[in-house]
């Protein structure tokens, strides 16, 4: 797709999350037995672990993720995830804007 505004939400979210597995690794699991057709993608970081479904058409978007028959779910809401998530933000360590003019975060 070239044009975001004919993406839908969840694969805008993909995308985003394909960052954090490229930064911290992941494996996706089709071990949610309500959506067998969905796999999960879990990704472990520093401040625990994090999944999101992945919707079949975006599974493109994580060619390298080992897909395994089953992984471990901590048990974590969503909540916690975007807690974790929130906390990650803020022990990453900085990196060079492309457009200084932003300014400093």
């Amino acid at each position: 797709m070239d044009d975001a505004s004919e993406m839908s939400i969840y694969t805008e979210r993909a995308h985003l999350v394909a960052v954090l597995v490229a930064l911290f690794g992941g494996v996706l699991s089709h071990n949610d037995s309500e959506l067998p057709d969905y796999p999960v993608l879990y990704i472990e970081t520093p401040t625990g672990q994090m999944s999101w479904h992945i919707h079949p058409d975006d599974v493109w978007l994580f060619p390298k993720v080992p897909t395994i028959g089953s992984y471990p779910w901590d048990k974590h809401t969503t909540r916690v995830k975007y807690k974790r998530l929130r906390s990650l933000t803020e022990q990453l360590p900085k990196m060079t804007y492309a457009n200084p003019t932003y300014g400093q975060p």
